[in-house]
């Protein structure tokens, strides 16, 4: 069987990447073991004082962008549907004017633990996205880090390292040897057979699917994933919380209604604590 590799060229703070996630559970569910993600750190913000994307109306320097870009997310959502919190959102600032700092922070937590790496790049997008955190700031990312069970003063010490400043450039390169233009931006690979595949943007698992299809020769298909209260805990056992959306993508529901329904039950059984965000919600297990 084939082993299917998807480099993801990101950003921690990217609208469109947030939105991915629920494409990757799918992928995680309906290719059990067989889907490896990597993640390369693409800096999508230097600077915001000169940072412009006409396309979605950002260009208003540290003063206006965060309205901007509060505008351009609730646009996203609708395509997308993750959750975020636009109240209170200030994520730049003449003090805090760049991302680099929070693709920094994903390569020390590398540096230190690679197991918890992940789920570190995820806490940066719950925080940023979703509880309006200024992540840019080196205090706000250091306590993320503890919270994934990064240890403090080693974690501290990378990330303030030129190990994992020098680990970021390394990653810009990458990016630039791909051809990345746009995040995300997706290489897929299949056990090193055929040329690999580079998706642009925004791709839904239907994309995604196409492409494992023609890269293996049709010899990797999906398998059926059927919501259960034990498929969504080995899924939470991966993951500490869902928003519903992944939720919804990652197992076969008939509708969304069927999905809420699904959820509902065991919120209300208390076998998984739900978390309000906006419009939608993110479960966890209970207690």
């Amino acid at each position: 069987m084939k082993h299917i590799t998807i480099t993801n060229f990101t950003d921690p703070v990217c609208i469109w990447c947030w939105g991915t996630e629920p494409i990757f559970r799918a992928l995680e569910t309906h290719y059990p073991d067989l889907v490896e993600f990597r993640y390369v750190m693409g800096g999508l913000v230097d600077d915001i004082n000169n940072f412009a994307d006409p396309g979605n109306g950002i260009d208003a320097g540290a003063e206006g962008a965060n309205e901007q870009i509060v505008e351009h997310w609730i646009e996203a959502v609708e395509v997308h549907g993750m959750p975020v919190k636009p109240e209170g959102f200030h994520l730049f600032s003449n003090e805090f004017p760049s991302t680099y700092p929070q693709n920094i922070a994903y390569k020390a937590a590398q540096i230190v633990d690679p197991g918890k790496a992940d789920a570190y790049l995820r806490r940066i997008r719950e925080a940023t996205l979703t509880e309006a955190k200024v992540t840019g700031d080196v205090d706000v990312l250091i306590e993320l880090a503890c919270e994934v069970g990064l240890e403090r003063a080693v974690f501290s010490k990378a990330l303030k390292s030129k190990k994992a400043e020098q680990a970021f450039h390394a990653d810009l390169r990458l990016n630039h040897e791909a051809g990345v233009e746009v995040f995300p931006s997706f290489l897929v690979e299949a056990d090193g057979e055929g040329e690999p595949v580079l998706l642009r943007g925004f791709i839904t698992y239907e994309e995604f699917k196409d492409v494992i299809r023609s890269l293996t020769q049709g010899t990797l298909l999906p398998t059926a994933a059927s919501p259960s209260m034990e498929a969504i805990h080995a899924l939470l056992a991966k993951h500490q919380k869902l928003a519903f959306e992944e939720v919804y993508k990652a197992f076969d529901f008939a509708s969304r209604e069927q999905a809420h329904h699904f959820l509902e039950d065991l919120i209300g059984k208390q076998i998984l604590i739900k978390e309000e965000v906006g419009p939608s919600y993110f479960v966890r297990m209970g207690l």
